[in-house]
């Protein structure tokens, strides 16, 4: 059944925008408004009504660090993060659910996606649903590459670097840090870990469907350690067996972690702005 017809989808306003999200999604765990399956960061509302940005936060679970996509983007784009759920297992089980969600929130296209480490396969494979659809897409993807090994899971001292936060992974501190906008307890950032492994054991074996249109990457041209890396343009040689129309990738002065850090996300921004909506271009 086409989602745009599934009855179990349901309406939303501006003052309440995720109001069935955690019912459609994940009704195993009653969830906290930090780790709802999705976060509204700038939800759709009258004077918010461009084409919406779906942010996929993969291993890293959480997608507050997206948030300060808010100062650089058109004032005029919502912009929801998608957070990862206990439920799916494989890249295409967490793509069917998150796709469940876009079309929940914004029935009809065109649509925005950008998606970091395994949350770029996950925003790959929406957008080769959504284009076989006829919808028009822009993905984005970060530090998501076919060719390299699995990512690690989030280690309790990469979660606060990876919201962008200066401090201790301990639940107290990073609230304090976030002034009041998380508020994540103890338990959560077990369940985040446990989370976390799954989300980069399912890009192991994972084989990318074909995506017509075009995609574009950004690729951090500095190793997990700092150093440059050898050969960055092999992210883009490794995606082009599994796109139909252009690779285009964007080479950053960070490493991976920090492609979603504070002062990259001017540069991301950047690239969301210039990348082209792109559709189905085959029958």
């Amino acid at each position: 059944m086409n989602s745009r017809d599934d009855p179990s989808a349901c309406g939303w306003t501006a003052d309440q925008p995720d109001s069935c999200s955690a019912d459609s999604v994940e009704a195993e765990r009653a969830e906290s408004a930090a780790t709802a399956v999705v976060l509204p960061i700038r939800p759709h509302s009258t004077y918010v009504d461009g084409a919406p940005l779906f942010c996929l936060a993969g291993e890293a679970i959480l997608a507050w660090n997206y948030a300060g996509l808010v100062a650089h983007l058109d004032p005029r784009v919502p912009i929801y993060g998608l957070q990862a759920s206990a439920r799916p297992r494989t890249i295409r089980d967490y793509a069917a659910g998150y796709l469940a969600e876009i079309r929940r929130l914004a029935p009809h296209g065109p649509y925005q996606l950008l998606g970091w480490s395994a949350g770029g396969f996950v925003a790959h494979e929406v957008a080769v649903r959504l284009r076989a659809a006829g919808e028009q897409v822009r993905v984005v993807l970060l530090a998501a590459d076919p060719e390299a090994p699995a990512p690690a899971p989030l280690a309790a001292d990469r979660v606060a670097t990876l919201l962008g936060v200066d401090t201790a992974a301990d639940a107290t501190a990073i609230n304090a840090a976030m002034a009041g906008t998380l508020d994540v307890t103890g338990e959560d950032l077990d369940h985040l870990a446990a989370l976390s492994a799954t989300a980069a054991r399912m890009v192991s074996g994972h084989r990318p469907s074909w995506l017509p249109g075009d995609l574009t990457v950004c690729i951090p041209g500095r190793a997990p350690g700092g150093a440059d890396r050898l050969d960055p343009g092999a992210t883009v040689r490794g995606w082009r067996p599994y796109v139909e129309g252009a690779v285009t990738g964007f080479v950053l002065d960070a490493t991976p972690d920090e492609l979603t850090a504070p002062d990259v996300l001017p540069e991301i921004a950047r690239i969301l702005a210039t990348t082209p909506l792109s559709a189905r271009t085959t029958c």
